[in-house]
Order: C-alpha cells, then structure tokens, then sequence
C-alpha cells in the first residue's frame, strides 16, 4: 500500500528529459546503438564512471518509451518502489520481526514522497505532553521522564531523514545511478542475510537448558539443514552488478562484512571466508575499471572532490549529528555573555544532551540500533568526500530505517514510563507481623 503513491505519483513532465546531463546521455546512447558495448568503456557522459548496469535501464526506456517523459519517469518510480520492497525483505531476514521489517518499509516510502515532515506538530506535542505528564506524575524524580523527552527529540530529528529524496529520485533521471544501485545492494544485503538467518545457530545455543521440556518416546531431534548455497550466490551477483551500476557499491563488502559480524552477535554461526569472497570480487572489479576506465580524475571528479569543514559536516549528520552544530556554536562564544540572552547556546546544549541521552538508552535494543547506526554510516562514507547530491544519501537512508525504528520503538517504551504514574511501594512489614507466634 505504501508504494502505490509512489506509482501513482511518477514523474510526467516532458522537462524530465531536457536537463543537460540527461540529453548528453540519451544523445550518446543514440549515436552507440550498441548496449553492450559499454560494459568495455567509459559510461555515455564520459566522465570517468564505470555503469553498464544503471546505463542498461536508460537504453531500455529509450528503445520503449522513445520520447515519452513518463515512460522515464515510470520506470524511475518503479526503481524507488522495488527499493522499498527489496528493503522490507533485508529487514525481515536480518531481524526476523515483520512488524520492524514492515514500519522501516514504510518510513523508506514516505522519506521517498517527502510525508515524513508531515508529523513535526504531532512530535512537538508528544514531545511537550510527555515533558508536562512527566513532571506531574514524578515530580523531583527528573530521571524519569527527561531521558524520555531527550530521546523523543533525537528520534524526532531521525525520523525526518537526513535529507529529502522525492525530487532527485523520481523527478531527476541521472540519480537512478544511485537507485539501481541501491536495488541490486539491498537484494545481495538481503540474500545474504536469509543464508546467514537459516544457518544452525552456535552449540551453546542448541543445547537443552532446564526450561526445555523432557524429552519422551516420541521425542524428535530437529536436525537443521545448512542454509543453501545458491542464496550465496544471489547474494554475489546483486553485489556485481551494484558494482556496475554506482561507485558507491565499493561499500558493499564492507557492509557485508558488518552483517557477518552482527549475525555473529545473535548467536549465529558464520563462515568467515565468505565475506573475503565479497572482497575478492571488488578487487576484481577495480582491476576491470582500471582496464577499461581512465584511472586519471575527469574534470568533473576534480570539480566534485572536496575537503574542509563540509566533508566533516556531512560526516556528522550519521555519525553524531550534534557534531555538526559545533562549530555555529564555537563561532558565536564571542558575543558572550550576551549569548546567554538568546535561545542559541541552550539549543545547542539540548540537541548534544539528546544525543548522548539516545546513545545510553540504545542499551535497550542495542543490535537493532548499533546495526542502522554502523550500516548506514558505512554505506555513506565515500560520498562524504564530494559536493552533496541528495541521491548520495539513497542507499544510506534506507538502511537508517532500522535505526528510526528502534529508536521509535525505545522513545515508546520510555514515554510509556513517563505517563504512568509512579509506583508504589508495599506497606512497611511490621516485626513480628500480626498474629505470628512469639519468639523467645
């Protein structure tokens, strides 16, 4: 249900095709005539980019759909809503939670429709209800209903995205570089995750402890079967062709790798070897793209490369989103004590506390959170370092869900605690209690 805006809402606009990055592609593909041909070159702007794959995708709407505008703009929707599908199964193998799975879906659709900020009155409310409620019901025990209220903002400020994605990703051609890539990420992300999830899990965990039931006659021993190979090998072709879709497929094995080690965590047993597998085939890949690509900067990477205090901004909105207002806050300590008169400093202070407040309650689903948290980090790293695009953030984003909804899932709980009133403490026992026999 939550694609169907998504299809209903495609891009029809003839301007779709007049940009100028998109008429130089769509004019050199007509001059090739030959799809294949770029699997041994440069990709059709000639900027230094190895995308046979996500190139495909255009000689594909181009042969079927002509001039058609809409027909692009279709086949971009329906790139973002196989996103959203292909995400609800990663998030459905990883956790094992259909409702996780179902809730992070959903969030990624509406990040894709910009709905998300569709919700700030309603967060401002439950923000200042919880603030009130908790006050009356605890009174001096600040500790808790503040941590809630903090929590509630840090999961407020998550729940928006990191930045809006319904423009570029479905009204702007060039950025299904970054959804196909995300597709074919998300499915070897997914598929990976079923073989790790049907594996047997580690001996300690299989063996019978004393709330097990005893065994009898007809006691059957389940002999789990190792989860089959072929989903290993799915798993490496979506990560071959993300690869030749968008450079930010470099992340992949390293996000493989991070899903190794969180499986291992829970209690799965996990080969090792496999996820060097994934890192042998992007070494294969960087040797093709040196054969077939100029290795030096085109003038387009140069103009793109940046370095300063941008990079490390961008860097902070996924790794401590405080961060980022550090340095508007430094720059205004000269105007103090004035300062203390303004809503500037205690903003900054509020947003940090929140943070760190998030940071300690994660204890509570820390797997779930620590995972959104490492995977999306990790999957944006390399697009820090260039002059921001919002498709950078495409595949980043949708593994930000899973942290979103953990963090909603704990602000629940802890707000649920801030309402409730107090408890209370049994009466004091008296010694001896009433009509005990007496003691010498």
């Amino acid at each position: 249900m939550a694609c169907i805006p998504i299809i209903l809402g495609h891009a029809t606009s003839p301007y779709l095709l007049q940009d100028t990055d998109t008429r130089v592609l769509l004019a050199a593909l007509r001059q090739r005539n030959q799809p294949l041909s770029w699997f041994v070159t440069d990709w059709p702007l000639k900027n230094h980019f190895y995308r046979p794959v996500s190139t495909l995708f255009f000689e594909f709407d181009q042969r079927v759909y002509g001039t058609n505008a809409a027909g692009f703009g279709m086949t971009n929707a329906l790139l973002v809503v196989t996103g959203v599908l292909l995400l609800f199964w990663f998030l459905r193998e990883f956790t094992d939670r259909p409702a996780v799975a179902g809730c992070g879906a959903v969030l990624f659709a509406a990040w894709n429709l910009n709905l998300s900020y569709q919700f700030s009155e309603l967060f401002s409310w439950a923000i200042w209800i919880t603030l009130i409620v908790g006050a009356v019901q605890h009174k001096k025990a600040i500790g808790m209903y503040v941590p809630a209220v903090l929590v509630l903002l840090t999961f407020r400020d998550q729940f928006f995205g990191v930045t809006s994605l319904n423009a570029l990703m479905l009204h702007w051609l060039p950025s299904r570089t970054a959804s196909v890539m995300t597709v074919f990420a998300l499915g070897s992300m997914a598929t990976y995750s079923r073989y790790l999830r049907h594996e047997p899990r580690k001996e300690a965990d299989l063996r019978p402890s004393p709330l097990d039931p005893p065994a009898t006659r007809s006691t059957r021993i389940r002999h789990l079967k190792p989860s089959s190979p072929r989903w290993l090998v799915a798993s490496m072709v979506c990560a071959a062709l993300a690869l030749a879709s968008y450079e930010q497929a470099v992340m992949v094995p390293a996000v493989i790798l991070g899903l190794t080690i969180l499986f291992h965590w829970k209690g799965h047993r996990v080969n090792w070897l496999w996820p060097a597998a994934f890192w042998g085939l992007l070494f294969g890949y960087l040797i093709l793209r040196h054969a077939v690509v100029p290795s030096a900067p085109s003038a387009y990477q140069a103009q793109q490369f940046r370095t300063g205090p941008g990079l490390w901004l961008s860097l902070a909105e996924y790794y401590l989103p405080f961060a980022g207002s550090i340095p508007s806050f430094l720059s205004t300590l000269d105007q103090f004590p004035i300062l203390l008169m303004t809503a500037g400093p205690y903003g900054f202070f509020l947003f940090a506390a929140s943070n760190i407040a998030t940071f300690v309650a994660v204890r509570r689903d820390w797997i779930y959170c620590t995972a959104g948290y490492l995977l999306s980090s990790i999957a944006y790293m390399p697009m820090a370092w260039l002059k921001q695009f919002d498709h950078y953030h495409y595949w980043p984003m949708s593994l930000r869900t899973l942290l979103v909804v953990s963090l909603g899932s704990i602000a629940g709980k802890m707000t649920l605690t801030a309402w409730s009133p107090p408890a209370s403490s049994a009466p004091r026992r008296l010694s001896p209690a009433p009509g005990s026999l007496a003691h010498p």
